[in-house]
C-alpha cells in the first residue's frame, strides 16, 4: 500500500492535509482529510463571561470571517435578551455582511482559484506579470474591505456592531462615495468574472455530493433569516438546528464534524444558489452540473454580482434615512436562550448562547461552514480522484477539489473541547 500525503494543503485558509492510500496497482483505496490548525477553544472561553464581552471574543475565531462571527453572535444574544433592533442598525449590519462576502469571494476566486486557471503557482506570479484580472480582483477585494470598514468601524474585528444595534451610522459623504464606487463595479463585474463562470475551465469530476443547506431569507435572496432550508421546500427553524446537525470529534482532526441523518450536508455559495434556483427558477442562480464541485467557484462569481447589486440598494436605503434615525435599543441583562444562523461566504454559520439570570454565558455552541462540509469534502475527494491519474496530477487534482469548497480551517477548529 502506498500512502500519498499532501501536506500542507496550499492556497486555502488555515492548515490541513489530505492522505490518499493507493494499492500496488495505483488504484485509490482510501481518502482522509484532516484539519490540523491549532485549536482555540472559543466555546469554553466565553462561558462565564458577560453578554457584552462575547462578540469581541468570538469574532477573533478568524480574521477573514470576523465580521460574520460578530454579526451571528450579536444576533443570537439579542434573541436571548428579547431585543428588536432599529432599521438603521439592520441596514448597517447588512452592509457589513455584504462587504465581507465581496472581500472573501474576491480573495478566493482571484488569489486562490485564478492561479489554477492560469497555470501558475500563485497570484504573486500573475501580479509580477502585470496580469489585469489578478490586479482587478484585488481591487474588488479592496472594495469589500472598504464596505466592511464603513459599516464595522474597521476592516477586521469590527467595533461598530453591538448588542442592541450599532454605535454609529457611516457618514453621508462616505456612503455617497461608496455608492458611486459600487455602481462602477456593477458595470464591469460580469466580464471580469466571466472566466470563473465557464464549466469548461475546470477539470471533469463526479456529481456533487451533499444535501444543500442554507439559511432561508425573507424575500428574493439574502444571507440571513430564522429558517434553515433544505431541498424540496423542507425547512427547519434555526433554533432547532441540532435536529439536523450533530457533532463528533475525530482523533486525526482538530475540528469536530457537523453531520446528521438527513445529510451529509453541503453548504456555501453552490448550496445557496441550488436552493434558490429550485425555489425561484432564477436564471442567474443556475450552476452547470458539468462543473462538479468547481461549480462553487461559479456560484461565488454569480453571488459577487448579486452582492454588488444588493450593496447599492442598501447604500441607497442608508442615504434615505433621517439624520436622527435611532441606532440602538437599551439592553437589560436577563436569562435567555438565543440562536442565530447567517450565511457566511463559505456557508451556514450558527451561533447559540444560553445566558443565566445575570446575563452571563452558561453555554455556547458554534457551528461553522467548514465543520459542516468536512464529510462531503472527503467523500468528493474519493469520487473525483478515482480516475485522476497518479503522481503530480493526483496531488494537483486533490488540492483543487479541496480549494473549490473555500474552506476556512481556522473557523472549523475553534470548537474542539479538551
Amino acid at each position: 500500500m502506498t500512502v500519498v500525503r499532501i501536506e500542507p494543503l496550499t492556497r486555502v485558509e488555515g492548515t490541513g492535509r489530505v492522505e490518499l492510500q493507493l494499492d500496488p496497482a495505483g488504484r485509490l483505496q482510501a481518502v482522509r482529510l484532516d484539519l490540523v490548525e491549532s485549536y482555540r477553544l472559543f466555546e469554553q472561553l466565553v462561558v462565564g463571561r458577560a453578554w457584552h464581552e462575547v462578540p469581541s471574543l468570538v469574532c477573533r475565531i478568524c480574521a477573514i470571517c470576523s465580521g460574520v462571527h460578530r454579526l451571528a453572535a450579536v444576533a443570537a444574544l439579542e434573541e436571548a435578551l428579547a431585543l428588536e433592533i432599529p432599521p438603521a442598525a439592520r441596514l448597517v449590519r447588512e452592509l457589513l455582511l455584504l462587504g465581507g462576502q465581496i472581500a472573501s469571494h474576491a480573495l478566493h476566486l482571484y488569489a486562490l482559484i485564478l492561479p489554477d486557471l492560469a497555470g501558475t503557482a500563485s497570484i504573486l506570479e500573475l501580479l509580477r506579470q502585470q496580469d489585469a484580472p489578478a490586479r482587478q480582483g484585488l481591487a474588488l477585494k479592496r472594495l469589500g474591505n472598504r464596505l466592511q470598514e464603513a459599516a464595522g468601524g474597521r476592516v477586521i474585528h469590527p467595533v461598530n456592531i453591538e448588542v442592541g444595534g450599532i454605535v454609529a451610522c457611516p457618514a453621508r459623504a462616505e456612503l455617497q462615495a461608496l455608492a458611486a464606487e459600487v455602481a462602477g463595479w456593477e458595470e464591469r463585474a460580469a466580464p471580469l468574472l466571466a472566466p470563473f463562470r465557464r464549466a469548461a475551465a475546470y477539470p471533469p469530476g463526479a456529481a456533487v455530493i451533499g444535501v444543500p443547506l442554507a439559511v432561508t431569507a425573507a424575500g428574493d435572496y439574502g444571507l440571513s433569516g430564522h429558517v434553515l432550508a433544505l431541498p424540496h421546500g423542507r425547512t427547519v427553524a434555526a433554533a432547532a438546528y441540532r435536529e439536523l446537525l450533530g457533532e463528533r470529534a475525530l482523533a486525526s482532526s482538530n475540528a469536530k464534524r457537523a453531520e446528521g441523518a438527513a445529510g451529509p450536508f453541503l453548504t456555501g455559495a453552490l448550496a445557496r444558489l441550488r436552493l434558490h434556483h429550485q425555489r425561484s427558477g432564477a436564471a442567474w442562480a443556475e450552476v452547470p452540473a458539468a462543473a462538479g464541485i468547481h461549480g462553487n467557484n461559479i456560484a461565488q462569481a454569480s453571488e459577487l454580482v448579486w452582492a454588488l447589486e444588493r450593496s447599492r440598494a442598501v447604500l441607497a436605503a442608508l442615504l434615505a434615512l433621517p439624520a436622527d434615525a435611532p441606532l440602538r435599543r437599551p439592553v437589560v441583562a436577563t436569562a435567555g436562550r438565543g440562536t442565530a444562523a447567517i450565511e457566511a461566504p463559505r456557508g451556514t454559520l450558527i451561533h447559540h448562547y444560553l445566558l443565566d439570570e445575570r446575563g452571563r454565558v452558561a453555554h455556547a455552541d458554534i457551528v461553522t461552514p467548514t465543520a459542516i462540509n468536512q464529510v462531503v469534502m472527503e467523500q468528493q475527494l474519493w469520487l473525483d480522484l478515482q480516475h485522476a491519474g497518479d503522481g503530480a496530477v493526483l496531488r494537483a487534482r486533490a488540492e483543487r477539489i479541496v480549494r473549490a469548497y473555500d474552506p476556512c480551517i481556522s473557523c472549523s477548529v475553534h470548537l474542539l473541547r479538551v
